[in-house]
């Protein structure tokens, strides 16, 4: 029997002649029940899956039921455009229980904003930014506008649960769960990911309520999927165009710059076609989003700004330059076409390079076992922590030292921080002058007013780096652009590749985002980076597999099996294979070929590096690592390097012996806006739960076979 006869009736009027549906999809079947009987839930479903009904269908009966005319729930989205493009849906949804609606976020007027106090709106839309900017807004009753707050409706969670922003809106929620007489009910609605549960754990906090997953069982529709490698003498546009005209088609880029190009060349063929990323005017992005919906011989070339779960309407077919770097940005890309009755996912690969074919066959094998990444949750995020003692501080004039800790220790990314911790972080920011302490109160002080002050303390109100990159200038002539990460990480002195030509650092701008650069002859590559982003360990065994197993794959072509039988000789003649470490004698040290991820490769790197403190570890990548001394009377010897390999296999305690050292010896990445802040001990360990795993590294060395190519001595 169908959950449907669970909803009120003018719920079951409308979506039966307003919406003309004839039956609920999986997911809302699975969701009603849980919701109307007062579950917080996780709710996985891809893109334009019926979440949103899911989540709000029982969310409107509850309201309709129990007449609440105030404002009793918080929609939250990862960005604005999900908002405004949501916006149209929860009002359409809402007026079926005669409900209303307003969307908050920094592009509505002030006008707009203090008019919705007098009629106070049964859904409000927002940003973290946006409920942290109203919970330190002196002229808003908080007692009196959070006391009736039901449910957090939490869109796209998991995006908000591997980042600073989702430690920022739990840390936000737990304030506003202070002031509201309910138990916040908490609804997260999600991609699939490979850990809902903890994701769940994650979003629980405070909450008593029962915690469940809605996971319906996934739909075998038909899909089509393509790798494509368009070989030098072939038409790169003409290639693309074969499969997208008539028809309306998303074409997704990895860099701006590659969006533009492809542009270029699709438009030559008599196709309407958009570019949407972030660097592009928000207005001209709505005007693409809008004719491409209208529009049947069409094509938006966008980045990651449309993986979201931004509603474009029906596609007929996704493209892909080279491959996402993650299995579950290819599912939720993949989820955008094939979803007309009777139609047929269609996704294609266009790798440009044999590593990117080998990535493309890696995730999609992947993706056919059904394996999807975890999110990384934090349990240590001190920075965050660092960021809400001062706007808890500005919002109420000040604040109890203990009301701090008592609310923030419900939130789980906080989970790890002992109360001594807290106070030894209090401490510090009281002698740096960032607070006062009097009589257990803390107030913000000189140096917090004179580093977040400017515009009424308007950079306190965000909890991630608003500005991501910095313009590349050379003689006052822009040449393109570097992530803030990036920078922050390499620090003030740096070479790097840019537009095909080498640069040196001149001068670094951090108010205005510039760096100003002169030609420099080379460019070494960073210490830290490896300029791929995060590989997991399955994803780069997966890649090794590819590599060097002989199984042929019935989707590739016969240009693209070429092209793996020749990255397979390579690789075999080398000596790689699954299960094998390769240790090459190099001149200044050792090359390590592990192909773990990497997670492991920082473990395991600086674990190497701790044999003495000449030895230093570069070039540290998911493929491996480089363990290296400039002084060759240092250079560890292959004994001292199998020594430590040996501990770890002949005791399961050997990382967790020197995981203090570990932590000391952690790269200085720069993962959030706040971090730089923190003292030295409390930073560090932040980076080093980021970017180790012991646990895995230590199983990855037990099982392995290990060989040393000796080529010096």
């Amino acid at each position: 029997m169908s959950n449907f006869h669970m909803l009120c009736q003018p719920l079951k009027d409308k979506i039966i002649n307003k919406l003309g549906w004839k039956e609920l999809t999986a997911v809302q079947e699975m969701t009603i029940p849980e919701i109307i009987n007062g579950k917080n839930a996780i709710v996985l479903a891809p893109t334009a899956g019926g979440k949103t009904e899911a989540a709000f269908f029982p969310i409107l009966h509850t309201i309709y039921n129990e007449e609440i005319t105030s404002t009793s729930v918080i929609y939250v989205s990862p960005i604005k455009a999900l908002l405004n493009n949501q916006e149209e849906r929860l009002r359409g949804l809402s007026s079926f229980v005669y409900g209303n609606v307003f969307k908050w976020h920094g592009d509505v007027s002030s006008y707009e904003k203090i008019k919705s106090f007098k009629n106070p709106p049964n859904i409000l839309m927002i940003t973290p930014e946006s409920l942290e900017v109203m919970l330190m807004n002196k002229r808003i009753n908080n007692d009196e506008f959070f006391k009736n707050i039901r449910f957090m409706v939490i869109d796209e969670v998991h995006s908000f649960a591997g980042s600073e922003r989702g430690v920022h809106l739990m840390s936000v929620l737990e304030r506003i769960q202070k002031y509201s007489d309910h138990d916040i009910q908490r609804i997260g609605l999600s991609a699939t990911v490979g850990n809902p549960d903890k994701i769940g754990r994650w979003m629980q906090g405070s909450s008593k309520r029962k915690l469940t997953t809605v996971d319906p069982p996934k739909t075998q529709g038909k899909k089509r999927i393509e790798i494509k490698v368009v070989d030098k003498g072939e038409d790169f546009g003409k290639e693309v165009c074969k499969r997208i005209f008539g028809k309306k088609a998303l074409f997704f880029s990895n860099s701006r710059s590659a969006a533009e190009n492809i542009k270029n060349q699709v438009e030559e063929s008599g196709i309407d076609t958009f570019v949407h990323h972030s660097s592009i005017d928000k207005r001209f992005r709505e005007i693409a989003e809008e004719r491409f919906k209208l529009g049947s011989n069409t094509c938006i070339i966008a980045t990651s700004t449309l993986e979201l779960g931004i509603d474009i309407g029906n596609l007929d077919v996704v493209l892909q330059l080279d491959s996402p770097n993650t299995v579950s940005s290819f599912l939720q890309r993949l989820g955008r076409t094939g979803r007309r009755k009777g139609s047929i996912a269609h996704f294609v690969f266009f790798p440009t390079k044999k590593d990117k074919l080998v990535l493309a066959v890696a995730v999609l094998k992947l993706a056919m076992k059904k394996w999807v990444e975890n999110v990384y949750v934090s349990r240590v995020s001190y920075d965050i922590l660092f960021h809400q003692v001062l706007t808890m501080s500005l919002a109420g004039f000040g604040v109890r030292k203990e009301e701090v800790f008592d609310v923030l220790k419900e939130v789980y990314s906080y989970s790890n921080i002992t109360k001594e911790e807290y106070d030894n972080l209090v401490n510090f920011m009281e002698k740096q002058n960032y607070i006062q302490v009097d009589r257990n109160n803390i107030y913000l002080d000189s140096k917090s007013e004179k580093e977040f002050g400017r515009q009424n303390y308007m950079t306190l109100y965000s909890a991630f780096e608003t500005t991501k990159e910095f313009t590349v200038k050379y003689r006052t002539k822009p040449i393109g652009t570097l992530e803030r990460w990036f920078v922050n990480a390499l620090g003030e002195d740096f070479q790097f590749v840019l537009a095909g030509k080498y640069w040196q650092t001149d001068k670094i701008d951090y108010i205005k985002s510039i760096i100003h650069v002169v030609e420099a002859k080379e460019a070494k590559p960073p210490r830290w980076l490896s300029g791929e982003g995060f590989y997991t360990y399955e994803l780069s065994q997966e890649i090794l597999k590819v590599m060097t197993e002989d199984e042929e794959y019935g989707f590739l072509n016969n240009n693209e099996k070429a092209i793996l039988k020749d990255v397979r000789y390579e690789q075999r003649a080398f000596g790689l294979k699954v299960g094998k470490i390769i240790i090459e004698e190099i001149k200044e040290g050792y090359a390590f070929y592990t192909y773990s991820g990497n997670k492991v490769n920082y473990t395991l790197a600086i674990a190497f590096s701790l044999i003495n403190e000449m030895v230093a570890t570069k070039s540290i990548s998911w493929k491996g690592f480089k363990v290296a001394a400039e002084d060759k009377d240092f250079k560890p010897t292959s004994e001292e390097l199998l020594e430590v390999i040996n501990g770890i296999k002949e005791n399961q305690n050997y990382l967790d012996s020197i995981k203090d050292k570990l932590i000391d010896r952690v790269p200085d990445i720069s993962l959030s806006k706040y971090q730089k802040y923190l003292p030295e001990d409390l930073r560090k360990k932040m980076i080093a739960d980021y970017v180790y795993d012991l646990n895995k590294a230590a199983d990855f060395i037990r099982d392995a076979e290990v060989e040393v190519l000796k080529v010096y001595g």
